[in-house]
């Protein structure tokens, strides 16, 4: 894409069209081959990694490839210049919806979603091939405003994400001062500015879009936020120059550097966020989404240290479910996993908000608990996730009866550190297994022995 006084001023304002039969006119060529190998490597991302919004990131990108390729047949075929500007401008237009669709949560291709961001700039491509071509009724201009301003709220009702960022109020007052500003230059007779204005405001949003939706406002995203404002500044500052000082020659690639910009900050995110993904699995157990045995040997760690600056008490409790290894053989793995996940949202319902619940592995789970105030504290916690069980679970129209063995442990009393911690409570919790307790008694409980049980 190609912006300065020798692109943006023909393709808005037709009158100063320069001369474009002579010779043939290069000048696009390096922007098609960059941006077609930027469609290689998304291509590529989206195949390696899975990620949605790769879908419509690169329908946006391969708009911008029929934007060229329009704007090269502008500068060289002088009879079909009016439709081929006005063809490389609505491809502008499109290529920010895509990229606004990008940000929500049906990032599915398919005819209702590419209809969806294709059919909602039906009237703005309307309104820029009327002043491509030069036509002044000001009241088709306003029929279009309308127009567009209904089918953009169309589009932005069809829009959602889980966490609706940017809000519904926020997405229909952005589009009724766009439209309203829009409107005004329409009655002002100016339509060419009113163009400008659409470019503009369109980029920007999808500036706001993509940071209010990201995961996390990581540094690629406030670059990619940014570059996105930058290629929406582009065009009025263009044509700025071009009023101001029109024999001023900025070179294309300065104007094109936004547009590599954004596709840097996007590429970097996609990195990011694999990173971080990598990062959670590497911490989190892929069956329950509970913290695993390292993460939870983390935030031992970190609760210990706190407890120790402060002064205050904490727990380790052990969790192990009883006969686990029967269901998994009697009724089956998915069972069992079923099992796992239940049992996991039972515990978290009986603790407190900064308390840790983590799956060890297999049957077994683990609990840090966060300043208790003494034993009997930690003794009744331990006692209510075994009983958080005991309503039993219904699945596949069978009842199971689902039990526990729980030991813990205090610190600083039972041990300084965490591997001592997690010995002691692991010997409290299988001393009180039932197949245990056929055949030997609990071990004697006193404030002189190591082994704390529930």
């Amino acid at each position: 894409m190609v912006i300065g006084r020798d692109a943006l001023q023909p393709l808005l304002h037709p009158a100063v069209r320069r001369d474009c039969g002579v010779g043939v006119n290069y000048s696009v060529v390096p922007d098609f081959v960059s941006i077609s190998g930027l469609v290689a490597v998304f291509w590529t991302l989206l195949r390696r990694t899975g990620e949605s919004r790769l879908n419509f990131w690169l329908v946006g990108w391969g708009l911008l490839l029929i934007h060229i390729i329009a704007e090269f047949v502008a500068r060289n075929t002088p009879g079909s210049a009016d439709g081929a500007w006005s063809v490389a401008v609505a491809m502008l237009v499109l290529t920010a919806n895509a990229f606004l669709w990008a940000s929500n949560d049906q990032l599915e291709i398919g005819w209702r979603n590419l209809s969806i961001v294709v059919f909602s700039a039906v009237p703005d491509v309307a309104f820029l091939t009327l002043d491509t071509y030069g036509r002044h009724a000001t009241w088709v201009y306003a029929l279009l405003t309308v127009a567009g301003m209904g089918s953009m709220l169309w589009m932005l009702r069809a829009w959602h994400s889980a966490a609706d960022r940017p809000t519904r109020r926020w997405r229909t007052s952005l589009v009724l001062v766009a439209y309203a500003v829009q409107g005004v230059l329409v009655a002002w007779r100016h339509p060419g500015d009113a163009v400008t204005w659409m470019l503009v405001w369109h980029y920007l949003a999808v500036a706001e879009f993509y940071r209010a939706t990201a995961p996390r406002p990581s540094a690629s995203v406030r670059f990619t936020m940014i570059s996105f404002i930058a290629w929406a500044f582009v065009f009025p500052v263009a044509n700025l120059m071009y009023i101001l000082w029109p024999h001023v020659h900025v070179d294309g690639e300065v104007w094109n550097l936004p547009k590599f910009m954004v596709a840097t900050g996007m590429t970097f995110t996609l990195l990011e966020e694999q990173l971080s993904n990598a990062e959670y699995a590497s911490l989190h157990d892929a069956l329950t989404g509970l913290p695993n045995r390292r993460m939870l040997a983390r935030r031992l760690q970190e609760t210990m240290a706190r407890a120790r600056a402060a002064g205050v008490l904490m727990a380790l409790v052990v969790i192990d479910l009883d006969e686990f290894k029967e269901i998994n053989d009697t009724l089956g793995h998915a069972v069992g996993d079923e099992v796992l996940q239940w049992a996991a949202r039972q515990f978290r319902a009986q603790l407190g908000q900064n308390d840790v619940l983590a799956r060890l592995g297999g049957d077994e789970f683990a609990v840090v608990l966060t300043d208790v105030p003494d034993r009997d504290a930690a003794d009744r916690i331990a006692q209510s996730l075994r009983v958080a069980l005991a309503t039993g679970m219904v699945t596949r129209g069978r009842q199971l009866a689902i039990r526990a063995s729980v030991g813990f442990s205090m610190y600083p009393a039972d041990g300084d550190d965490a591997d001592r911690l997690y010995a002691v409570s692991d010997r409290a919790m299988y001393a009180r297994k039932p197949y245990r307790q056929k055949q030997e008694s609990p071990p004697d409980v006193n404030g002189d022995r190591l082994i704390s049980s529930a």
